[in-house]
């Protein structure tokens, strides 16, 4: 349900919510009712803040994004009457009902979730004007195969009526779709208006096509804007990025290879594991986490959780320098660069103490890449620390529930296996099938020479790639050999490659 399609709603509608809501918490009610006042002749929410609840959302949207929100409802809404009808409990607070009457002498209720303190977490209204209804119960609406590389989600897409199915991956740090210049002038998107993005590292200014009919398996999704870039990478057709997690309650199954769309509605997770709280301030999903960049060193950050990203962590120039990162004992094994839609930024690469998503344990000895400065990125900041990928997040299976802003994580069958781990430039990881492969190089091509990405290796010197699983220390003791001498790997092939 969208805003322009909706009867305009009373300014008062949004004040007498609030002051509804808050009458246990109000000593003086005239203290709201001149905030409210203030709100709707300035136009402004500030004087409303003080009864929102830190993780007050609107449509998932989390703090600036929700008071963009809730400042454009304000705004733009008339109506007639609010009043209140009933209160209940709920398991994180209570819920009170109202019933609203528009101009048009129609009636309708709606809720309001108050958390333990009484402070407003949302309202039904609100989310329903930025397109989320929430059912009393999930309701499964698609099940969905998809290609799994090294834990990369490729989903097969159709665009209008484009007849060549499109492999898109599945980007959870992009805001929505997006597809390179050639392939959109092919299918014949029409370009509606032009967008500043931000990209790693930097921002760029692209086209967008609106309006567009997205067929994924049996599932339609009309009105979707594609973001068109002059060039992209080459390993799929282009990225479906967040916009399904703010439409379903997203289920990330990597034991069975299959994403599962649920509409909104009281969920039950499966599997054993924990929930982590998340915001959306600004278009993507963010996971607080701790970073220990060596032992007692510990940076808390909040990282963009991102299925389109390749490694396991990245810490973006602005907390890098912040925090002196390269300068704190890190010992990279490896330098690089990382290119975002063309804007190319160097990266240190190498292992950390311990990583952490609270509640879930630490993990030890993870990969994490540093992000450097040049001219490029060294004034960019954008909001956030750094980026989680999906060399980590494949290790569970993953269930997003942005109408809760949480995300339920549960260890898979490739939890157990050791973090990847860097050799002689090269990164080295299993996949979830649990195979050990060749996940990339840095300074190195590995699509010319004798080592290529995606490659199986059943051994490295005379350790077979179970010894590894088996007992992780070995990983270490290959590592410091590799130091000094060179390294045999012998491939599912049975050919033998010196490192």
């Amino acid at each position: 349900m969208r805003l322009k399609d909706k009867k305009h709603i009373a300014l008062s509608l949004v004040g007498l919510l609030f002051a509804s809501a808050l009458h246990a918490q109000l000593k003086d009610k005239s203290m709201f009712a001149t905030a409210l006042n203030k709100a709707l002749q300035s136009k402004d929410t500030t004087g409303l803040s003080a009864f929102l609840a830190n993780n007050f959302a609107i449509a998932g949207h989390t703090g600036q994004g929700a008071q963009f929100r809730l400042h454009q409802i304000l705004k733009s809404y008339a109506g007639q009457e609010v009043r209140f009808i009933s209160e209940e409990k709920a398991t994180k607070g209570n819920v009170l009902t109202y019933q609203v009457t528009k101009t048009d002498g129609s009636k309708t209720n709606t809720q309001v979730l108050t958390d333990t303190a009484g402070k407003i977490r949302h309202v039904e209204l609100f989310d329903q004007l930025y397109g989320m209804t929430r059912l009393p119960k999930s309701r499964l609406r698609a099940k969905i195969p998809f290609t799994n590389r090294n834990g990369s989600i490729i989903l097969q897409v159709h665009i209008n009526d484009f007849q060549r199915p499109l492999q898109l991956l599945f980007d959870t740090g992009a805001d929505g779709m997006a597809v390179r210049k050639s392939l959109a002038d092919s299918i014949g998107l029409q370009v509606t208006r032009t967008n500043n993005a931000s990209v790693v590292g930097g921002n760029m200014e692209i086209s967008v096509s609106d309006n567009n009919t997205i067929h994924l398996d049996t599932l339609i999704l009309g009105g979707q804007g594609i973001a068109i870039f002059p060039e992209m990478s080459r390993d799929a057709d282009g990225i479906i990025g967040n916009s399904l997690l703010r439409r379903f309650i997203t289920h990330i199954d990597y034991d069975k290879n299959e994403l599962s769309l649920y509409d909104f509605g009281t969920h039950t997770y499966t599997g054993k594991g924990n929930t982590v709280p998340v915001t959306m301030p600004s278009g993507v999903v963010i996971l607080p986490g701790q970073l220990e960049i060596v032992q007692a060193k510990r940076y808390d950050g909040q990282f963009v959780f991102d299925t389109g990203a390749s490694y396991d962590l990245i810490c973006f120039r602005s907390f890098v320098r912040e925090n002196k990162l390269l300068v704190s004992g890190f010992r990279p094994d490896a330098q690089g660069a990382t290119v975002s839609m063309g804007i190319n930024s160097p990266t240190f690469v190498g292992r950390s103490y311990g990583f952490a998503l609270t509640p879930l344990a630490p993990m030890k000895n993870l990969p994490v890449t540093l992000m450097g400065g040049n001219a490029t990125n060294e004034n960019w900041n954008p909001g956030f620390d750094g980026s989680i990928g999906i060399r980590l997040l494949s290790r569970y299976n993953i269930t997003i529930n942005m109408a809760e802003n949480e995300i339920f994580f549960s260890p898979n069958k490739l939890h157990e296996f050791p973090v990847d781990f860097i050799l002689k430039d090269y990164l080295f990881g299993w996949d979830n099938q649990g195979t050990l492969r060749v996940l990339g190089s840095f300074g190195k091509s590995t699509e010319d020479g004798a080592v290529e990405t995606g490659m199986a290796v059943v051994s490295i010197e005379n350790f077979a790639s179970s010894d590894f699983v088996k007992k992780p220390a070995r990983i270490d003791e290959l590592r410091e050999r590799a130091k000094k001498n060179p390294v045999i790997l012998k491939t599912v092939d049975q050919i033998e490659i010196t490192l």
